[in-house]
């Protein structure tokens, strides 16, 4: 195997995000595949016809989540000599050392995965491939397992129960890829996070807010984590003040206008906009959970009406 494993990226839409990601693959030196197929073949069309929707988010949608894999499986076929790689979103941005970073802290794992521990007792058994390490054995092993959870009974009750859950609590999400993600690197013992500390530095979950594998793991300037250049690289900052490589930077939801002043190192303007965007978030979720209590209380209509302005 070679020092650095390369880089995928599925995406059938040429946008500027995406060309974004290419733009860091490129100052950072690293090997960036793009896959813009859609034709994910018959074992795709398996996982469709018995795909239990269980999710917030559009069945269209997380049906896109999960062909990726199955896209992947075909170009791995077609690559035997590829026999790993890493796969990230679009929108993502790599630093420079990003590809040794992560094979250190891979090991020898079939997959590795980015994560956030449980905090107030509620796990969402999620597991994002946003930036994830595969091997192509730990790829067919997760496709097998997805088509199996999905075609038997024990499989779906499951996957009922996570959405359950979800429900329970009035929480958007459910049931999607990273769902099945966690559920099979529990099973087979690839569950250490690629987001995880190690030698100084870090691949960032979300750049939303301080948390990362823990939470308030970093301090947070704006609405995002703080970020300091340090030799033309981006540092995040530890509550303490210590800075912490970061190796790849995930822009998610509408973050992603923050991407082109991250890669050109405009900091400050990252602060200012991510700023922005977290009010906006905090008004959408207080609205979001109006809607909720109106819908549970007694006589709904009436409280919501009891709430709007005379």
């Amino acid at each position: 195997m070679n020092n650095a494993p390369v880089f995928i990226v599925v995406e059938d839409r040429q946008n500027k995000t995406l060309l974004l990601c290419r733009e860091s693959a490129a100052r950072a030196e690293e090997s960036l595949i793009v896959l813009s197929g859609t034709d994910a073949g018959p074992a795709y069309e398996r996982l469709c016809s018995s795909y239990v929707h269980l999710s917030s988010n559009t069945p269209e949608f997380e049906k896109i989540c999960f062909r990726r894999y199955f896209l992947l499986a075909q170009h791995l076929k077609a690559h035997p000599d590829l026999q790993e790689f890493v796969l990230i979103d679009s929108d993502v941005l790599l630093f420079r050392g990003v590809g040794a970073h992560i094979r250190r802290v891979a090991g020898k794992a079939d997959f590795s995965g980015s994560l956030m521990h449980p905090e107030d007792g509620w796990d969402p058994c999620q597991i994002s491939p946003h930036v994830s390490y595969w091997t192509s054995a730990g790829l067919q092993s997760f496709i097998a397992f997805v088509l199996n959870t999905y075609a038997t009974p024990a499989g779906r009750r499951k996957l009922r129960a996570i959405a359950a859950r979800f429900a329970s609590r009035g929480e958007r999400g459910g049931v999607s890829d990273m769902t099945l993600l966690h559920l099979w690197a529990q099973a087979s013992g690839n569950t250490a996070p690629i987001n995880r500390i190690f030698g100084g530095r870090v691949i960032d979950h979300n750049i939303n807010g301080g948390r990362n594998l823990m939470g308030h793991e970093f301090q947070v300037r704006g609405g995002a984590k703080r970020i300091e250049i340090v030799d033309g690289q981006p540092c995040l900052v530890t509550p303490g003040g210590e800075l912490v490589g970061a190796m790849a930077l995930h822009f998610q939801g509408g973050a992603k206008i923050a991407m082109p002043h991250v890669l050109h190192g405009r900091v400050r303007t990252v602060a200012m906009v991510t700023y922005v965007l977290h009010l906006a978030r905090r008004a959408k979720n207080w609205a979001f959970g109006r809607g909720l209590i109106a819908q549970r209380a007694p006589g709904g209509g009436r409280l919501a009406d009891a709430s709007a302005p005379k």
